[in-house]
């Protein structure tokens, strides 16, 4: 084989190597972002649950002291 012929293969083989490896993880990175996006709309359920149980205590609270002021 010639040298030329020799540099050619490994170059094609070299590309694609690189373009499996892009497409491996194209797909890692894919599955990852939807299991982030799930733990973060978790996480943003979870806040807002948190946040609408504090207002409620914070009204509990406002009308406990208001009742308080009355009397």
């Amino acid at each position: 084989m010639e040298l030329t012929t020799i540099l050619c293969i490994l170059l094609l083989s070299l590309y694609l190597l690189l373009a499996v490896f892009w497409i491996v993880r194209s797909v890692i990175d894919a599955i990852d972002d939807h299991e982030r996006k799930k733990r973060n709309d978790a996480w943003e359920a979870e806040k807002q649950r948190l946040e609408k149980e504090r207002a409620l205590r914070e009204v509990e609270y406002h009308e406990a002291r208001m009742k308080n002021l009355h009397e």
